[in-house]
């Protein structure tokens, strides 16, 4: 029986628990003739029955306190490893467990193949946030964690994480190759290990497969139906799973030429697939942060975005993505706000560690709304999701300013920029925190770094537009409002942009005649006017109660 136990164990460590059947297992371990036939003689099974009463006795007498638990589930010789500590067994039963999906490795080194590798862990996180008391370290953050498999134990204190998943891919012509690991933090045992040999078109069953094996691995620290829950999105053709792959790859890296390719990729997995509800819902978002930026007129992308999120809804009732866009487009195009409530919180219902649900509902519902405590709670759990996304901690950063507490808002865009420098916002909105302390010098150098990596977005030349005007540099300022007509001349530009230059110059008329433009424009960018410092010195204006009226801002 020892013989047994080390064979199987060492077998599943070394990712090859697959190879572990009946006939090898006779020959192997109970030295079995080459001509045995499992069906005549039944000591595999006898003898695995035997093991499995075993294990049970010692772990429930002279093995209660090991670290680790070895278990054999009916019907099959792989192990299951778990390892029980008592500091993780006590967190874990108050809290759940915490997971990393650490972004797999591709071994081809093909760059050009890289959205693929990113693809599956981020599908593995959206499988594995639907199982109770489990919480899941979104794709942001687990992006910034690439190359850091070997360091597990800093994981589990920067993170707050319990186990760590890892993995590479290998992606040869129509063979696919997958190998994951699931490791805990605390001790750096391998609790689970597997290679996938498969073709393409099984790339859902592999995600599956990796999926449970950690639901089962991990199931003595939760509760519930953990397998039940792990609900797979609608499965595809593999040539629409890998356009949509590609999409969202694009979709993630968020400038504007991205999110226009994202566009294209969505669009070719849906002219693939007419019934693949996730590309419809990558397909919206896009659009939607597209009009959200300032970079698409709201009755070109808006109306796509909202049929986009409509259908992948009607494709997939359970896709909180979906749900989640609609939201915005329900406030920020409709301004349907009490629809966008009931909308954030049926995505969350639906899928509770999805971050951007939270994120959104937060930055984008509860703080527009001047409900800031509301909104910091969302924002704080969305942040405990993707401890390490920049777009989450910049709104964050954000609520401070509309406290009014300046200073805390500075320090986070300074810690923002300092660890990851790439991240434009991150210095536009420390410009525009440093000019409402007035200092102008600042402001206007933190704007020019995100210009330099953003390019001439409308938004960001017209914050610095209003930060010149308000150093008194008029002409430099009218200058701005010139190189906007120019590009509103080629491509959209938002009303607000304009607006925003104007009441640097002290013109609120002109300002409230741009942003009653923009009202009838249903411009997104609108919707912080209820709680924006910039607009304070207009709150008293009878033209800009009306704008908050025709929105549906209560005051």
């Amino acid at each position: 029986m020892a013989r047994f136990l080390r064979l199987t164990v060492e077998r599943a460590l070394a990712g090859k628990a697959g190879e572990l059947k009946e006939y090898l297992i006779g020959v192997e371990v109970f030295d079995r003739k080459s001509s045995y036939d499992p069906r005549v003689d039944p000591i595999v099974r006898v003898e695995a029955r035997r093991l499995r009463a075993k294990l049970k006795a010692y772990y429930e007498g002279d093995g209660k306190g090991d670290a680790v638990l070895i278990e054999f589930l009916s019907g099959s010789y792989a192990p299951h490893l778990s390892v029980r500590t008592a500091a993780a067994a006590e967190r874990q039963t108050a809290d759940g467990i915490t997971v990393a999906v650490l972004p797999f490795a591709d071994l081809g080194l093909k760059p050009q193949n890289q959205y693929f590798s990113d693809g599956l862990t981020e599908e593995l996180i959206h499988a594995l946030t639907k199982v109770p008391r489990m919480r899941v370290v979104a794709w942001n953050t687990a992006a910034q964690l690439r190359g850091r498999q070997d360091d597990v134990r800093a994981l589990r204190d920067q993170l707050q994480v319990d186990a760590v998943l890892t993995g590479s891919v290998r992606i040869a012509g129509a063979s696919l190759r997958v190998r994951a690991q699931l490791i805990d933090t605390a001790s750096g045992v391998y609790l689970w290990s597997e290679n996938f040999q498969r073709h393409m078109q099984d790339v859902f069953a592999i995600q599956e497969e990796i999926a449970l094996a950690i639901v089962r691995t991990l199931r003595g620290q939760l509760t519930g139906d953990g397998e039940g829950a792990l609900v797979a999105r609608g499965r595809s053709s593999i040539g629409a799973y890998d356009y949509y792959l590609k999409g969202r790859y694009y979709w993630h890296r968020r400038s504007p030429d991205d999110l226009r390719r994202s566009i294209e990729y969505f669009e070719a997995a849906i002219a693939a697939d007419r019934e693949y509800a996730p590309a419809f819902a990558g397909l919206a978002d896009a659009y939607t942060l597209l009009v959200d930026y300032g970079l698409l007129h709201p009755a070109e992308g808006m109306p796509k975005a909202k049929a986009a999120a409509e259908r992948a809804i009607e494709l997939d009732p359970a896709l909180a993505e979906a749900y989640t866009s609609l939201a915005l487009i329900r406030s920020h195009y409709d301004w349907e706000w009490q629809d966008s409530l009931a909308l954030y919180r049926r995505a969350i219902e639906l899928n509770p560690g999805y971050a951007t649900a939270r994120h959104w509902l937060g930055i984008d519902w509860y703080a527009l709304n001047g409900k800031l405590e509301e909104a910091k709670v969302q924002m704080d759990l969305a942040l405990q999701l993707d401890p390490l996304s920049g777009i989450i901690r910049e709104g964050k950063a954000f609520l401070y300013l509309l406290e009014g507490r300046q200073e805390e808002a500075v320090r986070s865009y300074l810690e923002l920029i300092h660890d990851d420098p790439t991240f434009y916002k991150g210095y536009t909105s420390l410009g525009r925190a440093y000019a409402q302390e007035g200092r102008y010098l600042e402001a206007i150098c933190m704007l020019e770094k995100g210009r330099a990596l953003a390019g001439d977005v409308p938004n960001i030349l017209a914050a610095m537009g209003q930060v010149y005007a308000a150093g008194g540099e008029t002409e430099r300022a009218r200058e701005i409002l010139r190189q906007l007509e120019d590009i509103s001349s080629q491509s959209h530009v938002p009303s607000t942009a304009f607006a925003v230059v104007h009441l640097g110059l002290n013109e609120p008329e002109r300002a409230l005649e741009w942003l009653e433009n923009a009202c009838r424009q249903r411009e997104s960018s609108l919707t912080s006017i209820y709680v924006h410092p910039i607009y304070a010195s207009l709150r008293g204006e009878p033209r800009f109660q009306e704008l908050l009226r025709t929105m549906g801002f209560e005051r």
